[in-house]
């Protein structure tokens, strides 16, 4: 076909505006890929900004777990109040320690400490000037030992220290002796000044012992510091570990005592002065053990080692107390163990009691000496008060034998004075000890109290208070003392 002018023009024509078209939409699309890229690359920012801000986030997630995990464990191994290692970290140490020891043939010594008179100082002060005096004495702790040495507080006035590779004894002397030193020196808070002591048990190993053992030895050691004045240090040796083998086997008698009903009261009289007749009688605890008795200090201070025996004992005493009440017409007057004063369990079980059985609790006396006061004294006094409202007596046994004597009988609801047997002793020989008695027994009578003059053993001491309308006599010059059904033939109704 032969092409013609007209048909060129129309195809350049048509060419023209495809061109025009193809031009125009290549322009649209070019415009569309550069919003797609815009788009692309905000979204991209954004992403990144969300990155970042997450990665921020992470990491400061990061931080907080690794600072929480070290709060947590801070509160797991260390002592709050003192910043010491607490007992946890001391028993891992002290095992980490004793293995070490075992494998390098390397000595270590353990130091256990107990502050002499921090009770005191916390139940007179309260409880914030007994925290500072724990971390001052902390500081004081670690200032006098090596760096390589743990100082740790295991509890209330407990501390212990490791004194890691030191094979001589000497040494072991010249920082306890450094320690004692240091504790004593006078705490000075808030303008007061308070004393504290420290009675140390040390313990060296002899690559034989388990943890427990350890521990056990210094703790023995140290009771046995106590023992002996306060204020020093005692190493263990075979002989205290004898003694503990043969204490833990009276404990294990005492407890299986109580099982089998071999504990029985025994009553000492107190006697009036006016007519010399029975009007009351202290209650002993005393051990039947095969049909003999044990000697009271053979196991006594055995029972206040351990709460719940003489929490068990005590309430026995009391409730068989009760039962004597209808059989005779005196009065009766149970020890109170400073233990017993440490809380509601003596209130808990009088109630109990209460409900049970229908008495006159006037007739009971309940004797706490000036040491037990001391001990506990807040706690004690509001236990003790609550006692006196349930319409009980209270009587202070022992007065003078403390430094408060005076103290206890303004602070404490007292019906009775039991006044101790040194003031009788040279009363026969002394004016002055005689005076100072009777200045006692007229301090007494002003505050409405009776006066029991203990340990009575000579006619003498009894004719120079007779016929006081205040006082009664108590001790071997009228009676030891004595099983019930003894005592009901001595009494003259």
């Amino acid at each position: 076909m032969q092409l013609t002018k007209k048909m060129l023009i129309d195809e350049i024509k048509a060419l023209k505006k495809a061109s025009a078209l193809h031009a125009k939409y290549s322009v649209s699309q070019y415009k569309n890929v550069l919003k797609t890229l815009d788009a692309l690359e905000a979204e991209k920012e954004l992403l990144e900004q969300k990155v970042k801000q997450r990665t921020i986030h992470l990491e400061t997630e990061i931080q907080e777990n690794k600072e929480l995990t070290n709060k947590l464990e801070k509160v797991a191994k260390y002592d709050q109040l003192t910043g010491l290692a607490n007992r946890y970290l001391f028993l891992n140490e002290l095992s980490i320690i004793q293995n070490e020891a075992n494998l390098l043939q390397k000595p270590f010594a353990l130091l256990f400490i107990d502050l002499d008179g921090f009770k005191l100082v916390n139940d007179t002060y309260g409880h914030e000037i007994g925290d500072v005096l724990l971390q001052t004495v902390a500081k004081r702790l670690r200032s006098v030992v090596r760096k390589e040495d743990m100082v740790a507080r295991l509890g209330g006035d407990e501390f212990t220290i490791i004194l890691r590779n030191i094979d001589q004894k000497s040494k072991v002397e010249f920082i306890s002796t450094k320690i004692i030193q240091s504790v004593k020196e006078v705490i000075s808070i808030e303008q007061i000044n308070v004393y504290v002591g420290a009675s140390i048990g040390i313990y060296l190993y002899d690559f034989e012992s388990d943890v427990q053992d350890i521990i056990a030895k210094a703790d023995i050691a140290m009771y046995e510091a106590k023992k002996g004045g306060k204020g020093q240090f005692i190493f263990f040796d075979s002989y205290m570990q004898e003694q503990l083998q043969t204490t833990t086997h009276i404990k294990t008698r005492i407890k299986n005592a109580l099982k089998r009903k071999e504990f029985v009261n025994y009553y000492q009289p107190v006697i009036g002065s006016n007519d010399l007749e029975i009007k009351g009688v202290e209650v002993l605890i005393r051990w039947k053990d095969q049909g003999k008795l044990v000697p009271p200090d053979k196991f006594i201070p055995l029972l206040e080692e351990d709460i719940s025996l003489i929490k068990e004992v005590t309430f026995w005493q009391i409730e068989d107390t009760i039962k004597k009440l209808s059989k005779i017409d005196i009065t009766f007057a149970i020890n109170i163990s400073a233990k017993l004063l440490s809380d509601n369990d003596l209130i808990q079980t009088l109630q109990k009691l209460e409900k049970k059985y229908s008495f006159d609790k006037k007739r009971i006396f309940f004797e706490v000496t000036e040491t037990s006061l001391s001990s506990n004294f807040l706690v004690a006094s509001k236990i003790l008060r609550i006692v006196k409202q349930m319409g009980y007596n209270l009587s202070l046994d022992d007065f003078g034998t403390g430094y408060s004597s005076l103290a206890y009988l303004r602070e404490f609801p007292f019906d009775v004075m039991k006044i101790d047997k040194k003031f009788l002793d040279n009363l026969e020989k002394s004016q002055k000890d005689q005076k100072l008695l009777e200045a006692i027994i007229y301090m007494a009578h002003l505050l409405d109290m009776r006066i029991i003059l203990e340990g009575v053993e000579t006619q003498k001491q009894v004719d120079m208070f007779e016929k006081n309308e205040f006082t009664k006599f108590q001790g071997f010059f009228f009676s030891k003392p004595l099983e019930f059904e003894t005592l009901l033939k001595n009494y003259k109704r």
